[in-house]
């Protein structure tokens, strides 16, 4: 549990998820976390301790701390909504009040998710480079009081006077792109921002990346832009590219700052890979991809190559 994720509801919250816990009777180690990272280490040490179930009371970021520590491991992960974001969890259609949460992970069955990877750091939600990776480092400046959407969206103003557009060199399975980016959002689920639909047919089990590449634009494009963006309606835009692949790189030759579930790093090189249902998820509700979608998706990506 992340005390202080979500404006600290999850804190407010943990009485009554305990209680609920306890009336499946069950055995609960409860791990608060107190300093960055420090979720990793406490997943770590349950995996070495055999528990049947990891559950996450936080947001995207303390989420992606966990699966950084359990990786590859048979160990189910169960998430609660308790974030500022949530969007991972909105993926898994996990519902918004945690104790609802809590019955719908012990009594759900177990599913499997991609599991991603970006420059050996694993990811479950988005990576955005470039104006996302600022707004983001912008959002975690100053804009943490504020909840979700509404964060990102301040955040987007006040980067819109600061950001440089930086030259790129996009490769997705082979197809090369350079060009002055505004951003590049490689994403396993379809939102970020809390609830932003950035690449908006994304799912989190079909085993491929989605790709939002955007051209550089002035504020006013922006402006225009952005209520498009949130609504999941730009890809007919002239300056907006979706797409779909496995092996992704992006480059710069200046440092990109870049969101990783929330998380703000910077680099020159981002290179993705894809471990297709390698994470085990409990309670979450989704519908597999069928065999006729994914030989579209796959279609879909041959035309573009």
């Amino acid at each position: 549990m992340n005390p202080i994720a979500g404006r600290g509801r999850a804190q407010k919250a943990k009485p009554l998820i305990l209680k609920a816990l306890l009336e499946y009777d069950c055995d609960v180690h409860l791990e608060e976390t107190k300093e960055p990272n420090h979720a990793t280490e406490i997943a770590q040490k349950a995996v070495k301790a055999g528990f049947d179930l990891i559950l996450v009371a936080g947001g995207d970021g303390t989420i992606n701390q966990v699966v950084n520590g359990m990786a590859e491991n048979p160990i189910p992960l169960g998430v609660l909504c308790c974030g500022t974001g949530n969007d991972f969890a909105a993926a898994l259609k996990m519902p918004k009040d945690p104790i609802a949460g809590v019955r719908q992970i012990m009594e759900g069955e177990i599913s499997k998710v991609d599991l991603c990877q970006v420059n050996n750091r694993y990811f479950v939600s988005s990576v955005g480079a470039g104006f996302d990776g600022e707004v983001a480092f912008n959002v975690n400046n100053g804009f943490r009081n504020v909840g979700g959407m509404t964060a990102y969206l301040l955040s987007v103003f006040k980067t819109l006077f600061s950001y440089k557009a930086r030259k790129v060199k996009l490769t997705v399975d082979g197809l090369v792109m350079e060009f002055n980016s505004l951003l590049v959002a490689v994403t396993n689920s379809s939102t970020y921002g809390g609830g932003i639909k950035v690449n908006p047919d994304a799912r989190i089990d079909d085993g491929f990346f989605d790709v939002c590449a955007a051209q550089k634009m002035n504020i006013l494009e922006i402006i225009c832009c952005l209520p498009l963006v949130v609504a999941g309606w730009h890809q007919n835009l002239k300056k907006v590219k979706l797409l779909k692949g496995r092996d992704i790189t992006v480059e710069s030759n200046h440092p990109l700052y870049y969101q990783l579930d929330g998380e703000v790093l910077m680099d020159n090189v981002l290179r993705f890979s894809l471990l297709p249902q390698s994470l085990l998820i409990k309670g979450g509700k989704f519908e597999p991809v069928s065999t006729f979608m994914l030989s579209e998706v796959k279609s879909a990506c041959a035309r573009e190559a």
